[in-house]
């Protein structure tokens, strides 16, 4: 069973796999690093944008990613934050390489605890969509 499992079902949930050959194995870790801390400057941009957006109406922003581990184990690690508009998760997981193959994902569940956070999260689904993906693909390719 996936840590990530525990928080559904949920009132939003996505995910982005992929199977891949490793020149050496992948870890959560690496995963995370590379898509949460070793953005890009549009990229740390767009998250400043998104703090000072959210700030006058209560919503919690900024601080780091790091922060927000809540649950590891070898193959996961769970990011996690809750306010009084919505609580996320999100898995970084890993399976342990078979045959020099690895299945790597990145799962996001989000739960509304009000109408700020459903407005909140309709305003920033399409840029997290693209970006997770985005950042997703470009960890993988600089294996």
């Amino acid at each position: 069973m996936k840590l990530i499992d525990k928080y559904l079902p949920s009132d939003y949930s996505d995910r982005v796999s992929k199977s891949i050959k490793p020149a050496k194995p992948l870890t959560p870790d690496y995963i995370f690093e590379e898509m949460f801390c070793n953005f890009s400057k549009p990229v740390d941009w767009l998250f400043k944008l998104r703090n000072a957006i959210v700030k006058p109406f209560g919503l919690q922003g900024g601080g780091g990613f790091r922060n927000l581990i809540s649950e590891r184990n070898d193959e996961e690690i769970i990011l996690s934050k809750n306010d009084r508009h919505l609580c996320f998760w999100v898995s970084i997981c890993c399976s342990l390489p078979e045959d020099g193959w690895q299945d790597a994902a990145v799962t996001t569940v989000v739960n509304f605890n009000n109408i700020l956070g459903r407005i909140y999260f309709i305003g920033i689904w399409i840029f997290h969509k693209t970006l997770v993906k985005s950042l997703f693909q470009r960890a993988l390719i600089r294996v």
